[in-house]
């Protein structure tokens, strides 16, 4: 009998073999991992959840910073359009007082009636005002405005 082309030594051969077995059994391992669809799918699945997480995380990161950007703008708007409207209650809210002054003068009531009222009116104003300033305020101005002008139809000079 002939023997295939090599050495004739068996250990080489049965060395040969194994390295032929690792190498079949690695090919295997490769093949089963492609043909595994179940593996395969859990893996694009874990991939895709985590860059969807990622995505989630800075959209609401952006979110946030964003609301906060605006609620800073607003504030300051807020804040600049109470100033002026603030003053103005306060200019109508002592030319009530002086009016009331005047009038409880005028008409010889007592001046601790009126200034009460007018101390009322000024505390339930800015209790508004704190609460909603440019509708309150806007509202306070008119009346009191209103106030003066009757008052003064009613008084002949």
């Amino acid at each position: 009998m002939s023997t295939p082309a090599g050495s004739g030594d068996p250990d080489q051969t049965r060395r040969d073999i194994q390295q032929t077995r690792a190498e079949l059994g690695e090919t295997v391992a490769a093949l089963s991992a492609k043909t595994d669809v179940k593996a395969r799918a859990r893996t694009k699945a874990t991939t895709t959840a985590g860059g969807l997480r990622q995505r989630v995380t800075q959209a609401g990161q952006s979110a946030k910073t964003k609301a906060t950007q605006l609620a800073q703008t607003m504030s300051q708007k807020a804040s600049q359009r109470a100033k002026p409207v603030a003053q103005k209650a306060q200019q109508a809210t002592s030319s009530v007082r002086d009016s009331a002054k005047a009038g409880a003068q005028a008409t010889g009531k007592a001046e601790s009636t009126l200034i009460a009222s007018a101390r009322a009116a000024t505390t339930r104003i800015g209790s508004s005002v704190r609460a909603r300033p440019v509708p309150v305020l806007a509202a306070a101005g008119t009346a009191a405005t209103l106030a003066i002008i009757a008052y003064r139809r009613r008084w002949p000079r």
